[in-house]
């Protein structure tokens, strides 16, 4: 493939590399089969009979002990096409969705896309950094986490903020050092519908930052601490936020998750922070929906066995239901933590400790076994 009118970065290389799914670009050529925490299958590159190929779906990575041939998704490409490195970066880019910058737009200054990208980091940092501020001043909330048992060091290592109430907080705070161009796409502002003027889409809320599964800051959940009828509100979609693409905690977890082949899926932001606090670290969340299956993929990269740590009530059931053959479509093993009627593991962790939660993360029945008995 010809690389066009393509100009390469080292941000551009770097993207692709988080983006392509090493699995993917496997499975084009050859058929995977799970081999521990890795898949493995007949090597794409040289003729055999006997399988000597392994992907790690984890580091994003394969290596072949027969001809020796290795790397990361972009080096497989290349050997598989014949592509050469830049037409391989395009390729990628396009079938995972990175955006292209041009020449063009390169020899004008930053690309539009560098730029666009750039502008929302710096609008959302901003925005995370006002919140985070605002929380040390606020009594309420600060009240509210301490009822709620969050500790210091998890309020911290978790970026929790406050958006005040009021309709222009942060647009006043961040703006005209953030334009409003940015505010809005970054999805923290909105415009009124006869007015046009901005407001603050975030008001009285207890603030979580939320990252993509490489760390980068892509959004926010705001949890009301008012009456407002909405409990949960999440970033508008934008270009960087997908919550059905999203995890939760993943960008912290991650490394438990790789090192102990176990992640526990639970339902909300509270319930990780206070499985953290339990000291079980591989803790992850959606965003406010069902699992859906770009969910379950993601969990497939990084982990061989799920602990789904879902509320126990009927809705807590009922998600557990439809969650449950998308993992294991995945080829993940599934496992059902049960809790009392009425609790999820944070508010379970509050009323009767943390070694209940740890209990019942430990007591986790396989999941197909607890459905059936459910029924």
């Amino acid at each position: 493939m010809a690389l066009g009118n393509v100009h390469l970065t080292p941000q551009l290389v770097q993207a692709v590399r988080d983006a392509a799914d090493i699995v993917a670009v496997a499975s084009e050529h050859t058929r995977l089969r799970k081999a521990g925490r890795r898949l493995g299958g007949l090597c794409p590159i040289h003729k055999e009979k006997t399988p000597s190929f392994s992907v790690d779906p984890v580091q994003g990575l394969f290596y072949c002990f027969g001809c020796g041939a290795g790397g990361d998704a972009i080096k497989l490409h290349m050997l598989t096409t014949g592509d050469d490195f830049p037409a391989a970066i395009e390729a990628l880019a396009m079938r995972f969705g990175v955006p292209l910058p041009s020449r063009a737009e390169k020899r004008a200054g930053w690309t539009g896309g560098e730029r666009e990208g750039r502008d929302l980091e710096a609008a959302l940092q901003a925005a995370a950094d006002f919140f985070a501020s605002q929380l040390r001043r606020s009594p309420v909330p600060l009240e509210y986490l301490e009822k709620r048992r969050i500790p210091a060091a998890l309020i911290e290592r978790f970026g929790l903020g406050y958006a005040p109430e009021g309709w222009r907080n942060l647009v006043q705070a961040l703006h005209p050092r953030i334009p409003l161009a940015d505010l809005e796409a970054a999805g923290l502002v909105g415009r009124s519908e006869k007015s046009n003027e901005p407001y603050d889409r975030f008001r009285h809320r207890l603030m979580f930052p939320i990252h993509n599964a490489s760390g980068r800051l892509v959004g926010f959940g705001g949890r009301a601490l008012g009456e407002d009828k909405a409990k949960y509100v999440n970033t508008s979609e934008t270009d960087r936020f997908h919550k059905g693409f999203l995890l939760y905690g993943l960008h912290q977890a991650k490394k438990e998750i790789r090192e102990t082949g176990r992640v526990i899926l639970c339902e909300g932001y509270f319930d990780v922070i206070g499985t953290v606090a339990c000291g079980l670290e591989g803790a992850v969340a959606g965003m406010g929906t069902a699992l859906t299956p770009e969910q379950a993929k993601l969990l497939s990269r990084y982990a061989e066995d799920v602990v789904v740590a879902y509320d126990g009530d009927n809705a807590g059931e009922n998600a557990f239901r439809r969650a449950l053959p998308l993992l294991l479509a995945e080829g993940l093993g599934v496992r059902r933590a049960r809790f009392p009627a009425g609790h999820d593991p944070d508010s379970l962790r509050v009323e009767q400790g943390e070694a209940a939660v740890v209990a019942a993360v430990q007591a986790a029945q396989d999941g197909v076994t607890a459905e059936i008995e459910r029924l």
